[in-house]
């Protein structure tokens, strides 16, 4: 872990050019405080990941204490396990998490270590973390992804679709469906007419509280806000008969990531969301939403141009032999 944390700051300030370079950017208050939540953050990472915390169990006093700043994370992988039991309730069953960053994604929240699981990203930081390590880890891009139609039974995607551009979210969407079986499930802040779902207010109340304070912008926030949030009308159309159901109340989600946005403020953060948060949370409007579509066998128009790019990306596709280790049951 000492490594780890080594080679990210070092990557970090070869970013900047220098220390120098990155106290000019930030103050040495600031650098400090970034400092020590990814140092904070990793050891309590360790320590709960020994003891054998993950979603699948739950944020309780113990996760606020050890992994406050990771508080949603650990709720929308609660969620995407409570869903993906539906999708693969008995048996076997192969997962793809598509886009699921440098770390050990479902594999890590599932707590298996077997080759049931194969994790996807164009990070390269992906090949090196250390949990979920039984996984299978592919470096490839989202949107052209290299195995054969239906060789996963399910799918997960967390907070990806609103990062990209407008036109590749139809063809990231696609892929997913082409590779599974069953279904996918996928999370992401959203917008919705009727008023449910208000995912753009508090983030950019959030930027506007930020730079009043003369912060750092956080590059996904960002992103939020250049790409444009997804309306549930634009994802149902790519996922036509999906279930959408929401969670993270707009307000009690500002109010935590302010919080956690103040400098060493942070380290109280998941104390504050159990103790003050939580029944709020249930309530809309919300900012976040969980999406369960079950896949039907219909017909493809070969004419298409999302097709015609399926089909290159099948060109050279990764086959998946027997599972090495013992089946994977979500029930």
């Amino acid at each position: 872990m000492a490594n780890a944390l080594v080679g990210q700051y070092a990557a970090a300030l070869k970013r900047h050019g220098s220390l120098r370079g990155a106290v000019s950017k930030y103050g040495l208050v600031r650098l400090l405080d970034i400092a020590l939540r990814a140092g904070w953050e990793a050891l309590g990472m360790r320590v709960l990941r020994l003891v054998g915390r993950r979603p699948n169990r739950g944020y309780g006093w113990f996760e606020a204490l050890l992994s406050p700043t990771y508080c949603y994370y650990w709720f929308r992988y609660a969620g995407v396990i409570a869903a993906l039991k539906e999708l693969a309730p008995v048996g076997e069953a192969r997962l793809i998490e598509v886009a699921s960053g440098g770390s050990g994604g479902v594999a890590w929240a599932l707590g298996r270590q077997d080759f049931g699981i194969c994790l996807v990203d164009r990070s390269a930081d992906l090949l090196s973390d250390t949990r979920g390590r039984g996984a299978l880890r592919v470096c490839a891009d989202a949107c052209w992804l290299p195995f054969r139609d239906n060789t996963f039974d399910a799918a997960v995607s967390l907070d990806t679709v609103e990062h990209l551009p407008h036109t590749a979210r139809p063809i990231f969407i696609e892929e997913i469906k082409r590779v599974v079986k069953r279904g996918a499930v996928i999370t992401c802040p959203l917008e919705s007419a009727d008023g449910l779902f208000q995912a753009r207010k508090p983030d950019l109340r959030l930027s506007a509280v930020i730079a009043k304070r003369n912060g750092v912008q956080p590059g996904w926030l960002q992103e939020h806000l250049q790409q444009g949030h997804p309306t549930r009308d634009e994802l149902l159309a790519a996922l036509p008969g999906a279930r959408v159901t929401g969670s993270d109340n707009c307000e009690a989600w500002l109010r935590f990531a302010l919080l956690q946005h103040q400098l060493f403020m942070w380290l109280f953060a998941g104390v504050f969301y159990l103790f003050f948060l939580r029944k709020q949370d249930t309530e809309p409007p919300y900012r976040q939403a969980l999406l369960v579509w079950q896949k039907q066998t219909v017909a493809r128009d070969h004419g298409t141009p999302e097709v015609e790019r399926v089909a290159a990306a099948e060109s050279n596709p990764i086959e998946l032999g027997p599972l090495e280790s013992p089946p994977l049951s979500l029930r």
